[in-house]
């Protein structure tokens, strides 16, 4: 349980609470990764003076921190030595994975069960408690971050650039996907599978015209299979941790 709290509030930190700029620029400017690590230990230290012993509290989000920095700071060198476009994915990818890895890596090192306060153990006795992490944990998932990876998969695997109007259609598809992810994980998460169908279908009549550039209908069944099995993956695996 408390491993899948401090992976869902490392993936708010490090997509919900940025603006796309510190996004960019943090991959540039060392300040400001360093501004966005302020907030992360911020956000942190919030969650840790709730969950754990007030005397941990502050160490754990200062490691947490540092090393977040770390990893960014590794990865962001690696992408200007390898600034290939279908590298992307990978880099980004690999941010993320050692970021799970660390958590889980902190969580069994330092014995963070052992740490947690009596606010906390009152927080599990609650019924419901098991089930809106299960919510936090799988939206943490598939709004910013998928997102993010599906724009990385469409990159790597395109060498064309989007102009400014062509951005614009971007966003509108960014929004729409992120509605498609919600709604087939709150389907999925009340074990009402036969509805996803209709989802999916009302999605492609939308766009059933625009099926006869083969260019698009490629991309549209790579994005949308990509969203699906993200949420599928995330509600299987979270439900079944949790």
């Amino acid at each position: 349980m408390i491993v899948a709290i401090l992976i869902s509030v490392h993936l708010l930190a490090d997509f919900l609470f940025q603006s796309s700029t510190i996004s960019e620029r943090k991959r540039q400017e060392k300040k400001t990764l360093i501004l966005h690590c302020l907030i992360y230990f911020i956000i942190f230290e919030i969650l840790f003076f709730i969950l754990f012993q007030c005397e941990k509290a502050f160490l754990l989000g200062l490691i947490i921190s540092v090393l977040h920095f770390l990893i960014n700071y590794i990865v962001n060198k690696l992408e200007k030595y390898f600034p290939k476009r279908r590298l992307q994915l990978l880099f980004f990818s690999l941010n993320q994975l050692i970021h799970i890895v660390m958590i889980v890596g902190m969580y069994c090192i330092l014995n963070l069960e052992n740490l947690t306060n009596n606010f906390y153990t009152k927080l599990q006795t609650y019924e419901d408690f098991k089930i809106i992490v299960l919510y936090i944990s799988v939206f943490s998932i598939i709004l910013d971050p998928a997102s993010v990876f599906i724009r990385k998969l469409f990159i790597s695997i395109s060498s064309k650039t989007y102009s400014k109007t062509n951005s614009e259609e971007l966003k509108a598809g960014n929004i729409i996907g992120k509605l498609e992810r919600i709604i087939i994980a709150i389907l999925l998460l009340n074990n009402q599978f036969g509805v996803i169908g209709f989802v999916l279908t009302a999605k492609s009549i939308a766009r059933f015209k625009q099926m006869e550039n083969r260019d698009f209908a490629e991309k549209y069944l790579i994005g949308t299979l990509t969203s699906f099995l993200i949420v599928l993956i995330s509600v299987l695996i979270l439900k079944g941790l949790l």
